[in-house]
């Protein structure tokens, strides 16, 4: 096989993850939690306070990560998805080299880089869509090449790059302590009594480097004088709008990705279960660990979102590149579908027949959104607000239109559990969006409470796609 130098093989994973990710580009909504990204990262780069002004669940990283990409592309929503393509291809880089320097094998290594790009650029909702694991697996991606060799200012390095990780979304702390924890106890059983403190520096100098992002967002807060509306969102939220998780939910999710992974999802326990010796006993220790916190991380906030199982694809690719090993035996059947021209072809096939679905729903059909704000666009001035109730808030990002309210992610007022989990009154603060006058009111569906607040002042005036969304329009 061809031995590809490490630059040409970041070129062939970038050009891979946005010909797979290409038909994407162009649709306004993918997930609604990537349209309050883009609303929230614009209004930010507008002037406006994170939890004071505009209010979200996430952490501060996110938001931060599109502020930066709107300030490069100017709200760009084809640019913003291109942007997370290359991040999903530096990715698969990382890990690439991550694999490399473990097996010493390039075909397992290439294997690896293209797998973690396939996991996440298939399906919708488990990586095709842009969303938080994308951006926080870049950085864990990247602490696992300063985590390969153990010395205390690579592994401060790599503790605060999965601190970042961390002040993009909370769950990154369960990579953290599953690795750390194992390195650790690892270390201490193979040194055991000549163990010493000066053996326990590295993972001291990973656990503040760990801390240090969060400190310092901690700070800023501080010193903007608004830190109890930090702190709320930061430290008292996440314990109210955790919801009770159930066994049967996660279980689902988890048939959900085998079925449509099966292919990498066979292949993760042939691995494992294999009595061949390529990978040393405490790599597969350390992935079953790894995953088995993982899976704990996406269990306990009990929603049971698929988009949670991205957080899974790290570990699962490396230990699924190792059946591309050169060296690694499959059995007849097994290398049939997964080796030469009849694997490659068979993985081809199902890769096209999966975009082609997708080309399908996403471009063949109308753009809903872009639709309605077509509509709303020839019959508002740059005076005129909108409000969008409880349909997608990416319009006002089409309209170049402020939300009137603070609650960007729309489901905050018309879900009673968001809604207390929030501590908003929603009724209150419907009032104060009808104080704004908005000349166009969009309901999808129902919204019982709203609807009886503007039944004297709106009137309906054109209904979308069979009835599902309404425009409203203010007559006094």
């Amino acid at each position: 096989m061809k031995v590809f130098k490490d630059r040409q093989v970041l070129v062939l994973f970038l050009i891979t993850a946005v010909v797979l990710r290409l038909f994407s580009f162009f649709t306004s909504v993918l997930d609604h939690d990537e349209s309050t990204y883009l609303i929230i990262g614009r209004d930010l780069l507008n002037g406006k306070l994170l939890y004071y002004d505009v209010i979200d669940s996430k952490p501060v990283g996110i938001f931060a990560i599109y502020a930066f990409m709107g300030l490069l592309f100017g709200h760009s929503i084809v640019m913003s998805r291109l942007f997370v393509a290359l991040i999903v291809g530096v990715t698969a880089h990382l890990l690439f080299l991550v694999s490399k320097k473990i097996l010493n094998n390039q075909p397992a290594a290439l294997a690896t880089g293209f797998i973690y790009i396939c996991c996440t650029s298939t399906w919708n909702y488990f990586g095709l869509s842009p969303n938080t694991e994308l951006f926080f697996n870049f950085f864990t991606a990247f602490s696992l090449l300063f985590l390969l060799k153990k010395s205390s200012i690579r592994y401060g390095v790599a503790g605060v790059l999965m601190g970042i990780g961390f002040i993009i979304k909370y769950l990154v702390l369960f990579d953290f302590v599953a690795l750390m924890s194992f390195l650790l106890v690892y270390e201490i059983m193979q040194r055991r009594s000549r163990f010493s403190c000066k053996d326990f520096l590295p993972f001291l100098f990973s656990g503040v480097g760990f801390a240090l992002p969060f400190l310092m967002v901690n700070l800023y807060f501080f010193v903007g004088n608004y830190f109890e509306h930090f702190r709320f969102i930061t430290y008292d939220l996440p314990g109210r709008y955790m919801q009770q998780g159930t066994t049967w939910r996660f279980v689902k999710l988890l048939l959900d990705f085998s079925g449509r992974f099966f292919p990498v999802t066979f292949l993760i326990f042939y691995v494992l279960f294999s009595k061949q010796k390529l990978l040393k006993p405490r790599y597969k220790y350390l992935v079953n660990y790894w995953i088995a916190a993982i899976l704990l991380a996406i269990y306990l906030p009990g929603k049971g979102f698929s988009h949670y199982a991205i957080q899974l694809m790290i570990p699962i690719s490396l230990i699924v590149g190792v059946a591309f090993h050169s060296e690694f035996r499959l059995g007849k059947y097994a290398r049939f579908f997964f080796r030469g021209k009849t694997g490659m072809s068979f993985g081809i096939l199902l890769l096209l027949v999966i975009q082609v679905v997708g080309i399908r729903g996403k471009i063949v059909r109308p753009d809903e959104p872009e639709v309605i704000a077509d509509y709303l666009q020839k019959r508002i001035t740059h005076e005129d607000n909108v409000f969008v109730a409880n349909y997608e808030q990416i319009v006002y990002l089409l309209l170049e239109k402020e939300c009137p309210t603070k609650y960007v992610h729309s489901s905050i007022l018309n879900s009673p559990h968001l809604s207390m989990a929030f501590n908003v009154n929603p009724e209150l603060e419907l009032i104060e969006v009808l104080k704004k006058k908005p000349k166009y009111i969009l309901i999808e569906n129902k919204f019982e409470l709203l609807e009886k607040m503007i039944h004297s002042d709106y009137i309906l005036e054109r209904s979308f796609f069979n009835e599902k969304v309404r425009a409203y329009r203010r007559v006094l």
